[in-house]
């Protein structure tokens, strides 16, 4: 008898299935761009070195993180090793967070660097300038989640609030009842 829970699946709309599908695919592209810029210019930003092993790096870990985030899909009812992929998955995500920080530190203290090579304060500027575009958009995608999720938590501790006066009883009610207690005029 196998007792796996059973998965429920729900029809999801198209438009979210496409939005999702162009997301994935635009962010692998980016990341693939992300590698190969950091690989071909890895020398060539003496203002701050960093900027193309930064770039190899949260390429390389995210490329990572979303092919395991599609394996845990297909792993199906192994659950010894559904559990690995997804212990694996929030490692690479904490680690690529701590990355994307660091790589924050490097990107926007050089700002504007000098493109002319040669000078001291050079770095290559596709390299730089896909470093910081990519980096701030993602910047602006992790404030727009938070202050949605804020909003919506919000919202919805606003009507469990408005909901609960109608079920919190009161003090002389015990969850509509009336209290046999005496209240302060009738002592």
């Amino acid at each position: 008898m196998d007792e796996s829970p059973q998965v429920e699946f729900r029809p999801q709309s198209a438009v979210l299935i496409s939005t999702t599908i162009v997301v994935n695919i635009t962010w692998w592209i980016v990341m693939v761009a992300a590698i190969a810029l950091g690989t071909l210019y890895l020398d060539q930003c003496p203002v701050q070195p960093k900027i193309p092993v930064y770039l190899i790096v949260f390429g390389t870990c995210s490329i990572l993180a979303l092919s395991l985030t599609y394996s845990s899909k297909s792993s199906g009812k192994n659950r010894c090793t559904s559990i690995l992929i997804s212990s694996c998955m929030t490692l690479l995500h904490i680690f690529n967070f701590g990355w994307f920080i660091a790589g924050s530190c490097w990107i926007y203290p050089v700002y504007p660097p000098n493109y002319t090579p040669g000078t001291a304060q050079y770095c290559h500027k596709t390299t730089y300038q896909f470093a910081f575009i990519v980096t701030t958009l993602v910047w602006v995608t992790i404030s727009l989640v938070f202050f949605c999720g804020c909003c919506f938590s919000l919202l919805t501790c606003g009507r469990t609030v408005r909901a609960g006066r109608r079920l919190i009883p009161n003090r002389s009610s015990f969850y509509g009842a009336i209290s046999e207690e005496p209240t302060v005029g009738d002592v």
